[in-house]
């Protein structure tokens, strides 16, 4: 029996190495079956009582049993909240996901609206551009067009005025109450208005006319009536001229009315359109700035709970590890403690 026991003794060094190190990694208390084996072998070899020996090897038993209960116990409390914390950290991740994407999407479509708003923006301020210097060009041509006007009116109404008073005089002259000098002075207006009103072609038989009658040693009736209807003639065309130089400016006017009109419509459309795009690319603005904001708590939320969720599975299996381990270490205990208590068994026998 003692080199029964001495041979068993051999083997357990050579796993003890293996033993204490599988002990001292998953908290196996001050438990030794060497120990035991050694007291035994004392027992045996001093022909102590069995019922000791029974009893060292009972305790011994009952430790590594209740041992094993209380880590299972804990193992199944660890699982569960393994299990737990890895569906939270999924949904999590999970949740995170679906928010991103979305905010993602709604990022994407915001900040395309927002280039295309912006484009929108650049053309209609170009055509705002374009049309309010259309309008102050059409606002200048009409300012110096409606100024030429009135300085020609002036003229035209000057020449019919300077006819009036040589058809007044011609008649005063035909009965002896004026003098070719007051004629001549109408002379010398008519000239000037013929060149200013650019119509000397229709001034030339008038102007013939009263210089034959001032050279004329003596001057007819009929010369003088001539001279009447020649300026009465005249009279008809410059305010002919006048009338249609008068129809024209107002025709302008309606023109640049009608223009105006247009253009001040297509201003206040753009100007419209201006302030709408404004107003959209300030939302859009603040679109981007919140999905951006979302899309980066959503994406810090997925990492850190990634990490978590990694760091939960290596510390988990980390616990599964230590459980196997832990266990398959007491059952080679249990399993050396039951060839001791068989050959413990068979000495006992043999005395009897």
């Amino acid at each position: 029996m003692k080199s029964t026991l001495t041979v068993l003794l051999i083997v357990l060094v050579s796993v003890q190495g293996f033993q204490i190190d599988m002990f001292s990694k998953h908290h196996i208390p001050n438990r030794n079956i060497m120990e035991i084996m050694m007291q035994i072998e004392s027992q045996l070899a001093s022909g102590g009582p069995f019922d000791t020996i029974n009893t060292m090897l009972q305790g011994f038993r009952t430790s590594v049993t209740s041992e094993q209960i209380a880590h299972d116990d804990l193992f199944a409390r660890q699982k569960n909240e393994c299990d737990s914390e890895t569906a939270f950290r999924r949904g999590q991740i999970q949740d995170a996901s679906k928010i991103l994407s979305a905010s993602t999407n709604q990022l994407n479509l915001c900040s395309f609206q927002r280039q295309k708003a912006k484009a929108e923006f650049g053309m209609t301020e170009d055509q705002l551009t374009m049309n309010q210097q259309h309008l102050s060009l059409i606002q200048e041509v009409r300012k110096t067009e409606q100024e030429n006007f009135n300085k020609m009116a002036v003229i035209f109404q000057d020449a019919l005025r300077v006819i009036d008073e040589s058809v007044y005089l011609a008649k005063k002259f035909s009965v002896g109450d004026a003098s070719l000098i007051e004629l001549a002075d109408a002379t010398g207006q008519m000239m000037q208005h013929s060149v200013s009103l650019k119509r000397t072609g229709q001034y030339a038989a008038v102007l013939a006319s009263l210089a034959r009658i001032s050279l004329a040693e003596q001057v007819s009736s009929a010369d003088v009536e001539r001279l009447i209807q020649l300026l009465q003639t005249l009279r008809n065309n410059i305010e002919d001229s006048y009338n249609q130089f008068t129809a024209e400016n107002n025709q302008a006017i309606v023109l640049y009315n009608n223009q105006k009109e247009r253009i001040d419509k297509n201003i206040a459309r753009l100007e419209k359109s201006k302030t709408r795009l404004e107003d959209q690319i300030t939302d859009l603005n603040g679109c981007v700035a919140t999905q951006t904001a979302i899309s980066q708590a959503a994406s810090n939320k997925k990492q850190r709970n990634q990490k978590l969720l990694d760091d939960a599975t290596a510390l988990c299996t980390t616990f599964n590890s230590e459980y196997e381990n832990a266990s398959a270490a007491r059952r080679q205990e249990l399993v050396l403690l039951s060839e001791v208590e068989r050959l413990v068994e068979k000495r006992q026998n043999e005395i009897k």
